[in-house]
């Protein structure tokens, strides 16, 4: 038995889940298990995984979602404390050994999670952090509600114990969409939440340059997370899927702005492009756009501070 589970859930991985795999292993907390659910991928993601032999655990399961598939994992797990990491990001070498200090410190705590740190899909480094500004503290069940809370799945860190109490993941999410938000909501019902603002993780932005999968979230879905929203706690979560629209936007907007900075004009008009792409009336990304065909002297000068990459909760780009 382990103290600590880490749950990986992967569906056609194959371009990103070593790293991820690779970066638990490589954990300074030692009594750690290491638990891959292959979601059903048709892709080289299963012979990787073969190639860990008996130091990952492997399930392999069709494809259900990611929620199905780190409930998969939960069930089989040892540990006293549940760790999860997406298959395209990857953990600095404490982060296990933080949180669970963290929470060893706090008995009130229920989760424990950190900053997250940026790249891109073809993990270039971003130079910027996810969460920042009013988002920077741990949050309570009514801010949660009120406005999408940057609690990243690959961030967090939790008692066994509370997550069995929380029912796991919604597996009526059938693909990676509002299942990691709803599920944070419930846990908080337990107990408080205790933020690391150190980045003690790599997130990769899956959609720029190249797309790694598909954007999260969907019309369907996005009923259903308003639905039981209500039903619960008896508020809308309009604000909420609405935020999850920009945030991909925002970011598209600062990697653009970033390029203009560095001179990169094609870059730019692909990352500007993008954006509106996802959002055709945000008139600030045209002007962007207009200025990647300017002279790069005069494009950079007009591009001004990139200032700080938005997270999910602040849409300022």
């Amino acid at each position: 038995m382990a103290r600590v589970s880490a749950i990986i859930p992967v569906y056609n991985g194959a371009a990103t889940i070593a790293e991820a795999v690779d970066s638990a292993l490589a954990q300074s907390w030692r009594d750690l298990e290491v638990i891959v659910v292959d979601d059903g991928s048709s892709d080289a993601t299963g012979a990787i995984l073969n190639g860990y032999g008996d130091r990952i655990r492997v399930i392999a399961q069709r494809n259900r979602g990611p929620a199905a598939a780190r409930n998969a994992a939960a069930r089989v797990a040892t540990g006293e404390y549940l760790a999860f990491l997406d298959a395209d990001d990857r953990w600095l070498a404490t982060m296990i050994e933080r949180c669970v200090a963290e929470l060893e410190n706090a008995p009130e705590c229920v989760l424990a999670y950190t900053n997250l740190a940026v790249v891109d899909s073809g993990g270039r480094t971003l130079g910027t952090s996810l969460i920042n500004g009013e988002a920077a503290h741990a949050p309570t069940l009514d801010e949660m509600l009120a406005r999408m809370w940057p609690i990243m799945t690959s961030a967090v860190v939790m008692r066994r114990a509370v997550f069995d109490r929380a029912g796991g993941f919604c597996e009526e999410f059938t693909r990676a969409s509002y299942e990691d938000i709803y599920f944070w909501m419930l846990v908080r019902e337990q107990g408080p939440f205790r933020y690391l603002p150190e980045p003690m993780v790599l997130w990769r932005f899956s959609l720029f340059p190249g797309r790694l999968k598909s954007p999260g979230g969907n019309a369907a879905a996005g009923e259903m997370f308003d639905q039981i929203t209500r039903e619960r706690w008896g508020v809308s979560a309009r604000p909420l899927l609405n935020a999850r629209v920009r945030a991909a936007r925002s970011i598209l907007g600062y990697i653009g702005l970033l390029a203009m900075r560095e001179g990169d004009a094609r870059r730019a008009r692909e990352a500007f492009g993008d954006a509106l792409r996802i959002d055709p009336w945000r008139v600030r990304n045209y002007l962007r756009l207009m200025r990647t065909y300017l002279p790069t002297r005069v494009a950079r000068a007009l591009s001004g501070r990139t200032g700080r990459a938005p997270s999910e909760c602040r849409p300022s780009q």
